[in-house]
């Protein structure tokens, strides 16, 4: 009896077990369900990113619903109100809780991508733009809606996804348009999830992030960013990634330069090793109406192979180095450098460059440059220790000071005033910004105006997210 008694103590105790056992897998399975629902749920939120070409050049991320270090949120009524003339952010039917994205694609057409809240308010709002003659009237193609906005961009969208793209002429229209259908009807593997650029974008903490392929910058400024990479480098293989952000009107940038190709990402990070803290000594000698400068602290020997490589630099100095031996008088350099560009010519070199120097021993050379000028072209003397070279396009004054600095410029004063404090010099703000950092870029967009479209163009991008810009200040990390 005993035994039937303690057999059937044991059968509900293993009966108990399995109860128990069963309750935990329901629960599990549950675990798993519900993961599965927000897993999907998260997929769909992102599903407005497929409208993206994978090939985008260059993407900026906007979070809408973010602070910067400062407390500062992104201003979306003002963002949406200059790029989209958005009156009401509450109705417009465009997703302000999610991110907004500007594109760049291969051929060069800039975007712009929302997210859809509400299909209806988008046409509700667009057709509002139709009455005041801010857009064309809604059309359909292949189940997507379009309208011209402005004369000169396309908007078209889903129940997903806002798409603007351009800027583009009437005749072009219809190709735009046959390309924004493919980009608004792509799935995730055509979608710019899938690519390197996006998932770099991703992992910056930054309220505005960007990334983008050196091709997509102006070719004027790509200088400065693919130093490092050897020469036969090309720039769609060199990357920027940056956060940015506004200081008193400043855009700042703070960013690292990379690349998805092994032995030319190890050569730009071998390359940052060259420079060393900008103490600013020319930090002052940079006028508020110059276009551009670059500073740096390097000791010549160790940054000459990068210059030597690099074909924009090249070929800023291409108009001097037939006659100067700019090499060695980079090689003397030891300390602060800067190079400050006045305007973008086109048809002779415009540039002053000034730098600490450890010598000047390549003055003993002079009188050999002298005499093998190239046909055309005459090295002579200036004053103490200074020449002027000149030939048919270019005239470069340069020279040694007393305290062993180089100074150059294209005529007598700037030549002068490379190395000495200008009367109306940059912002001071910047001249801060400016000390500390490895390699920084200044770009004057007061100078926007002067004839140069690729700075307009820049321009015109950045107004609507960061309001008014006097310069805009890349940093080195």
């Amino acid at each position: 009896v005993r035994s039937r008694g303690l057999g059937d103590v044991y059968k509900r105790q293993e009966l108990k077990s399995i109860k128990i056992m069963m309750q935990m897998k329901n629960v599990f399975l549950y675990a798993i369900a519900l993961l599965q629902i927000v897993l999907m749920a998260a997929c769909s939120d992102n599903d407005y990113l497929n409208a993206i070409p994978s090939k985008s050049t260059a993407l900026i991320s906007v979070d809408m619903q973010t602070t910067d270090g400062d407390g500062k949120g992104v201003d979306k009524e003002n963002i949406l109100k200059s790029m989209l003339h958005v009156e009401n952010v509450s109705d417009c039917g465009i997703d302000v809780t999610e991110k907004l994205y500007l594109f760049e694609t291969v051929d060069g057409n800039l975007g712009l991508c929302a997210k859809v809240a509400d299909e209806d308010n988008i046409s509700n709002w667009l057709n509002q733009l139709s009455q005041k003659h801010i857009c064309t009237e809604l059309t359909e193609r292949k189940g997507f809606h379009f309208a011209v906005l402005k004369d000169s961009w396309l908007v078209g969208f889903s129940s997903k996804a806002l798409l603007v793209m351009g800027p583009v002429v009437a005749d072009a229209r219809a190709d735009l348009q046959r390309q924004m259908v493919r980009f608004l009807n792509a799935d995730e593997d055509a979608g710019v999830k899938s690519s390197r650029l996006f998932a770099q974008l991703d992992s910056i903490e930054s309220p505005i992030a960007m990334v983008a392929q050196v091709q997509a910058l102006p070719e004027k400024f790509v200088a400065p960013f693919t130093l490092g990479a050897p020469k036969d480098a090309d720039a769609s293989q060199i990357v920027i990634a940056a956060g940015m952000k506004v200081e008193n009107g400043i855009l700042k940038i703070s960013g690292k330069t990379f690349s998805f190709n092994k032995s030319i990402n190890q050569a730009l990070q071998q390359s940052q090793t060259v420079y060393r803290p900008i103490k600013g000594d020319y930090v002052k000698s940079m006028p508020n109406d110059a276009l551009a400068g670059i500073f740096m602290n390097v000791e010549g020997t160790r940054f000459l192979p990068l210059v030597q490589s690099n074909q924009g630099l090249q070929t800023l100095l291409m108009g001097i180095n037939a006659a100067i031996d700019m090499d060695n008088i980079i090689r003397s350099v030891d300390g602060d450098m800067a190079i400050v560009m006045p305007s973008l010519g086109t048809d002779n070199m415009q540039m002053t460059m000034a730098a600490r120097l450890s010598h000047a021993k390549w003055l003993s050379d002079i009188d050999y440059w002298k005499q093998s000028c190239p046909k055309g072209s005459t090295i002579g003397n200036w004053k103490k220790n200074a020449y002027c070279y000149s030939s048919g396009k270019t005239c470069f004054y340069f020279g040694v000071s007393d305290d062993k600095q180089f100074f150059s410029g294209n005529d007598q004063l700037s030549a002068e005033y490379s190395i000495l404090p200008s009367n109306h010099p940059i912002d001071q703000h910047i001249q801060q910004m400016i000390k500390g950092q490895k390699m920084v870029m200044v770009v004057n967009l007061g100078k926007a105006g002067s004839g140069d479209n690729a700075l307009q163009a820049v321009t015109g991008l950045l107004a609507p997210l960061f309001g008014q810009l006097k310069a805009v200040v890349y940093i080195l990390q």
